[in-house]
């Protein structure tokens, strides 16, 4: 039975996710992100022309995803910005701890790209940090916190340093550190 476009393209976007999450941008090939989905090189190229379209396209997608999952970590009980924000950190440690953890695929992707403002992987990433922001912001104007936005970028920056920092050393008291600084942050 033929496939319908959507379940093509969305098989595209796993294998892509899959594969440019593990290796990154440069080390990987459309070929072998065809073969990974099970499909032609003809099929993947009508469905995306080139590697720099399919690699945006494939953040655009798995941004959805990573917010949802940003959702899923937070306690409904957090009534303050400092519960809220403690309980993101937390959340971040138990993902870090995980085996083969590799940080922000943004991030990676982003530096890996930059020399290359306008690549789509780079505008990508930049909309999902900034709807990271807005998220952030969001849930501390819910809980009544002052300086929303300040605080979100505030928190933006210790995420990425403490993710950065500890896919470097390979060491999560990075985010322990950034949580403690959160704290004092908002409190």
């Amino acid at each position: 039975m033929p496939r319908n476009l959507t379940s093509t393209r969305q098989l595209i976007l796993d294998a892509g996710f899959e594969l440019f999450f593990k290796r990154g941008y440069a080390r990987v090939s459309m070929d072998e992100i065809a073969a990974r989905a099970g499909l032609t090189k003809r099929t993947l190229y009508y469905h995306y022309d080139s590697k720099d379209e399919l690699v945006g396209a494939v953040l655009q997608n798995q941004n959805k995803q990573t917010l949802r999952q940003f959702q899923r970590w937070i306690d409904p009980q957090s009534r303050t910005a400092a519960e809220f924000a403690d309980n993101l950190f937390e959340k971040l440690a138990v993902w870090a701890n995980k085996p083969g953890w590799k940080g922000s695929g943004y991030t990676r992707l982003a530096l890996e790209l930059a020399d290359l403002p306008g690549h789509p992987a780079r505008l990508t990433a930049k909309l999902h940090k900034r709807a990271i922001e807005h998220w952030l912001s969001h849930q501390f104007q819910l809980r009544g916190a002052d300086n929303s936005d300040q605080n979100a970028q505030s928190i933006a920056i210790l995420l990425e340093g403490a993710m950065t920092l500890t896919l470097l050393h390979g060491d999560t008291n990075y985010i322990d550190t950034a949580r403690a600084s959160v704290r004092t942050l908002l409190e």
